[in-house]
């Protein structure tokens, strides 16, 4: 028989919080699911009901990518300056009392649910801000642009979940052109890119119908947009790159060469790693001079700032860590049929999620603790059956 989750109750409505109010605010996140961590591990320890670990070599990869966190630090050009802020990485602890929670597939939906109403809240003060405050980028309340695009891109792709369940509930139609005029009014170029990869697969999987709705949605929206907008589109594909005699770059279409050229050549002098938290104070002795930006929080790449702060071994680990969620959530997406379609849709927000770093470091912010969670939910999915 089953073990009951002592004060289930209220860790899942301390858990609907979260999602309803992780898109707002980071301050919010982290009032909400510490005391939820916290209340899970000591109401287990009170009982003495034993937690249900997650098993599977996806969990071990995310423990050893997060521990190269803080061997980056240990080894970094400044210890004691990583440690004030690596110590954010904990929330890599969220996966394993998340995964252990005893949720069904109903509480799971409401979850993702409540991120999605969460998000639309936030879409409509971040549209108020741009008619009336005159805002050209929205960032509603997170304050961070990028990251509000992010958050956007997963919330809409959780919105087409919803809408493929029950194509006949008008308030999700309703929530749609909110969630994608607030995704545009971002200005996230990533976040638009991760988008359409995300619904491809997802489209591609359920429904090719959709697919093909989709992509002519995509291919006609540029065309109602303002100038400026549609500049901003066809930026995505107009990638130049100008090199001086001294092999130098002396100009690119996009800042972001400039900051990855630099990160390079750090990485180059630095292949151990410098440490979370100090790509700041190192990047003025590598920046270019033809750049305009010289004083930059991070290298605007998952992969080039993890290969920059934790070292290769840091790299290899991250590459590791993707390779095995992709072989687990594959894994489960063919052998079972509970559930399947949302271990589908968190497969495609990861995808995305993986495209949008192409162009954001997706680690440093908010967005991390919304990852953690997802994850979390998505590894209690694949436990065995005789759990559930």
């Amino acid at each position: 028989m089953e073990q009951q989750l002592p004060l289930s109750r209220t860790l899942f409505w301390l858990l609907l919080a979260f999602a309803a109010t992780a898109v707002a605010s980071i301050a919010l996140q982290n009032i909400l699911i510490w005391p939820t961590v916290l209340l899970f591990l000591g109401a287990h320890f009170k009982s003495r009901l034993k937690i249900q670990w997650p098993t599977g070599i996806f969990p071990w990869a995310t423990v050893l990518f997060v521990l190269t966190f803080f061997l980056g630090a240990v080894v970094g050009i400044n210890p004691a300056n990583s440690y004030h802020t690596v110590h954010k990485y904990l929330t890599f602890l969220l996966i394993f009392p998340l995964g252990a929670m005893a949720l069904n597939l109903q509480e799971n939906r409401k979850l993702l649910l409540a991120f999605v109403y969460g998000a639309a809240f936030c879409a409509i003060y971040g549209i108020s801000k741009h008619f009336f405050l005159h805002e050209d980028r929205i960032d509603s309340f997170s304050g961070d642009k990028m990251v509000f695009g992010g958050m956007l891109m997963v919330a809409l792709l959780f919105l087409a979940f919803f809408l493929a369940e029950n194509p006949r509930d008008w308030r999700h139609w309703l929530l749609l052109p909110l969630l994608g005029v607030a995704l545009v009014l971002t200005e996230t170029r990533g976040a638009w890119m991760g988008l359409v990869v995300g619904f491809v697969i997802w489209a591609w999987r359920v429904n090719k119908k959709w697919l093909l709705a989709g992509l002519l949605v995509v291919a006609v929206i540029p065309f109602f947009l303002p100038a400026s907008l549609q500049q901003r589109v066809t930026s995505i594909g107009h990638i130049w790159v100008h090199y001086g005699p001294d092999g130098q770059i002396q100009s690119a279409s996009n800042e972001r060469i400039f900051i990855w050229d630099s990160g390079w050549r750090i990485i180059k002098d630095h292949p151990w790693g410098i440490g979370q938290g100090n790509m700041g104070d190192i990047f003025p002795k590598y920046y270019n001079p033809h750049a305009t930006e010289w004083i930059i929080p991070h290298l605007h790449n998952n992969s080039l700032q993890i290969l920059a702060q934790n070292g290769w071994i840091g790299l290899a680990a991250y590459l590791f860590w993707i390779g095995a969620y992709f072989v687990a959530a594959l894994r489960f997406h063919r052998d079972r049929v509970d559930g399947r379609d949302l271990n589908w849709v968190l497969l495609c927000a990861f995808s995305a999620v993986l495209v949008w770093g192409l162009t954001e470091y997706t680690f440093s912010h908010q967005f991390m603790n919304v990852q953690f969670f997802l994850l979390g939910l998505q590894v209690g999915l694949w436990r065995p059956r005789s759990v559930l």
